[in-house]
C-alpha cells in the first residue's frame, strides 16, 4: 500500500530532474599554428649537383717542351702578379738562340757584303734580293728563339692563388702541357652544372637559384644563372651551366672543388602557383591531399592535388587565394568545421 502510494512521487521527481538536465559542455577550440599561402612559379624547381670554382681559373703551361727546373709554388699559396712560378731548364732553348743568332749575324753579313758587290756590278738584283730574304728569314728564326727562351719561365698573369700543381720538378713535359693551375682573385665564385637536355631548355639566363654545400649543411647560398651552354658534352650529353654565386652571402674565399646542390626557380611562361607547407598536407596520395583552411574560429577540409614539392613547400594544382591561412601544426588532429584557437 505505502509502495503504491510513493511511485508516482518518485516518477515525478525523475520527470522534473530530466527537464532540468544541464547542456553538455561546448567543444573546447584546439590550438593550431597557421601559415599564409604564397604565389610561386608553376613549373617545378631544376636540382642539380656541380662544382665550385673561380670565375677565371687559368691552367698554366711552358712555350716549349723540356725538363722542369723548379715550381716555386704549392696549392694555396698566393701570388702577385708577374711573380715567377716555375721554370724549365734552358739549356736547350740557350742554345737554339745562340744558333739563331750565329745565323742571323751571317745572314746580315752577307747581306752587307752583297749590297757592296751589286754596287760594283758583280751580282744581279735577283742575288741581292735572295741575301735580303735569308737575312729577314734568319731575324725571323732570332726572333722567335729569344719568345722562347722569355717564355721558359712561367709567370702569374695576375693576383690570385694556386689551385692545382700538376708535376714536379725534373719531370719532362711537352710544349702547352698544363703545369699550374691558378685562380684570379676577387673573380667571383661559380658552380658549374651539367643538366639534361629536357631540364637546360627550361632554364635561363638570369634565372634564381638556392646553393646548398655539402661542406656548410646548415647554410644556403642565393645564385642566378649566368651562363648556359649551348652545346652537349660529347662524353655524358649534358650541357654546362653556371651559377654564380651573389657574394657568396659571407663565404669567404671558398676551396674550389666544394661540391654543391642547387636549386633553381624557373620562371617559365610567368604564370604562378599556390605554394602551402608540407606540414599543411595531413593524408592522401601523391595526387589528392587533404588540408585545412581556418578563418581564425573554425577550419574547413579541403581537398588539393599537388602538382610538385619544392624544398619544404608544395606547389597546388588547385589555386588558393594569397594570403588564405592553413592550419601546420595540429592539422592532424581536426576534422571539418572543428573550433580553432589560433597559436602564434
Amino acid at each position: 500500500m505505502t509502495f503504491t502510494r510513493t511511485l508516482p512521487l518518485v516518477l515525478a521527481v525523475a520527470l522534473a530532474a530530466c527537464r532540468h538536465e544541464a547542456p553538455p559542455p561546448a567543444a573546447s577550440a584546439r590550438p593550431v599554428h597557421v601559415a599564409a599561402v604564397r604565389q610561386g612559379p608553376a613549373e617545378a624547381p631544376i636540382v642539380a649537383s656541380g662544382v665550385l670554382a673561380t670565375r677565371d681559373e687559368a691552367q698554366l703551361a711552358f712555350k716549349t717542351g723540356g725538363i722542369v727546373r723548379s715550381i716555386a709554388v704549392r696549392p694555396g699559396d698566393r701570388v702577385d702578379a708577374g711573380q715567377v712560378l716555375a721554370e724549365i731548364d734552358t739549356t736547350e732553348v740557350d742554345a737554339a738562340v745562340t744558333q739563331a743568332q750565329a745565323s742571323h749575324d751571317k745572314a746580315a753579313r752577307d747581306l752587307t757584303r752583297g749590297r757592296t758587290l751589286f754596287a760594283d756590278d758583280v751580282i744581279t738584283r735577283e742575288q741581292l734580293d735572295d741575301l735580303g730574304t735569308a737575312e729577314a728569314v734568319a731575324r725571323a728564326q732570332l726572333d722567335a728563339a729569344r719568345f722562347n727562351q722569355a717564355h721558359a719561365q712561367i709567370v702569374a698573369p695576375g693576383p690570385g692563388t694556386v689551385l692545382q700543381r700538376l708535376v714536379e720538378p725534373r719531370t719532362t713535359v711537352a710544349a702547352g702541357q698544363p703545369i699550374l693551375v691558378l685562380s684570379q682573385s676577387h673573380s667571383g665564385h661559380v658552380l658549374k652544372l651539367g643538366l639534361a637536355d629536357r631540364d637546360v631548355v627550361r632554364v635561363q639566363e638570369g634565372d634564381t637559384a638556392r646553393i646548398r654545400f655539402d661542406a656548410y649543411p646548415q647554410r644556403s647560398f642565393a645564385a642566378h644563372v649566368q651562363q648556359i651552354g649551348h652545346g652537349a658534352d660529347p662524353r655524358n650529353g649534358t650541357f654546362a651551366v653556371e651559377l654564380a654565386l651573389d657574394g657568396a652571402d659571407g663565404l669567404d674565399n671558398p676551396p674550389s672543388g666544394l661540391v654543391g646542390t642547387a636549386t633553381i626557380a624557373v620562371r617559365g611562361d610567368g604564370n604562378t602557383r599556390s605554394y602551402v607547407p608540407l606540414g599543411a598536407l595531413v593524408e592522401g596520395d601523391q595526387h589528392a591531399m587533404m588540408l585545412f583552411t581556418t578563418d581564425g574560429r573554425t577550419a574547413q577540409e579541403h581537398s588539393v592535388g599537388v602538382a610538385f614539392v619544392s624544398g619544404d613547400d608544395a606547389a597546388l594544382i588547385d589555386a588558393l587565394p594569397d594570403g588564405t591561412r592553413v592550419v601546420t601544426d595540429g592539422a592532424a588532429y581536426l576534422d571539418d568545421g572543428d573550433a580553432v584557437r589560433l597559436v602564434p
